[in-house]
């Protein structure tokens, strides 16, 4: 049998060329809400809420919200479209919080609430916590050095139980960057995942997936089955696609999951 250790020139080229071609047209890699999508979705959603005359604020759960970057861009988007606002914050780290909190400091349109979001009420363990990282996280993040020194236990909740708690029937927009997490946070909405509760959630996806063992196809199956339509986000759009195997390359991407009659 003739085997060869080195993959040929012009293989390589193709491969390297074909993988850049691939995420530019994914839009996968872009973490600038300015060109990834993030801020256009914000823009429409509160456009659409304000063209249905809800007479409310627009809710916002924000997963994830670290020294407060989303949640400036969410403030910023509610004044410019003339749009009421309330924004709940979940940042378990103590580090990260605190500069939330004296970033938004006298804001009465943000709450902030200090747990990490997960399937059930306890407690974990916050890796990179105690230094504020916005790559904190509840898994042990493969790449990373996980050092035990700046790791802190925190309190988690599932989103179901605190809406409950806050009153809060309706969201607009649930936000999930927590490193790995989402499937979690999603599962610990329990009935509350649906529709006519939670309008349009917007979720990462990337090497923290793969880190939790979790797939892009388990999150599609949970989301289809409550009635939602599961989209890319792209820089200006959505394209709502069904599952196929070769999306779960693990690639960093956002992804929305929206009610059915958004899509018309």
């Amino acid at each position: 049998m003739k085997t060869n250790g080195h993959m040929p020139f012009w293989r390589r080229v193709c491969r390297v060329a074909g993988l850049r071609l691939f995420h530019w047209a994914e839009n996968n890699g872009i973490a600038d809400v300015r060109r990834n999508g993030e801020r256009w979705l914000v823009k429409e959603a509160m456009r659409a809420h304000n063209g249905r005359g809800a007479g409310r604020p627009f809710v916002v759960i924000d997963g994830g919200a670290n020294a407060g970057d989303y949640t400036a861009m969410l403030l910023e988007l509610a004044q410019a479209c003339k749009s009421g606002i309330e924004v709940h914050a979940f940042e378990p780290s103590d580090t990260a919080r605190n500069r939330l909190l004296e970033r938004f400091e006298g804001c009465g349109q943000l709450t902030v609430i200090g747990k990490a979001l997960g399937e059930r009420a306890g407690s974990a363990i916050l890796q990179d916590g105690a230094a504020g990282s916005e790559h904190a996280s509840l898994l042990m993040r493969a790449g990373f050095r996980n050092d035990p020194g700046k790791a802190v236990q925190v309190d988690v909740i599932p989103l179901g139980e605190y809406l409950r708690e806050a009153g809060i029937a309706r969201v607009d927009l649930l936000k999930l960057d927590i490193e790995g997490y989402e499937l979690a946070a999603l599962r610990g909405l329990g009935d509350a995942l649906v529709p006519e509760c939670v309008r349009a959630i917007q979720f990462e996806y990337g090497g923290t997936t793969m880190d939790a063992g979790v797939t892009l196809g388990q999150i599609y199956q949970l989301l289809q089955g409550r009635g939602y339509r599961v989209a890319k986000l792209l820089p200006s759009g959505l394209a709502v696609r069904d599952y196929a195997p070769w999306m779960d390359h693990y690639s960093y991407a956002n992804y929305v999951a929206i009610a059915p009659e958004a899509v018309a």
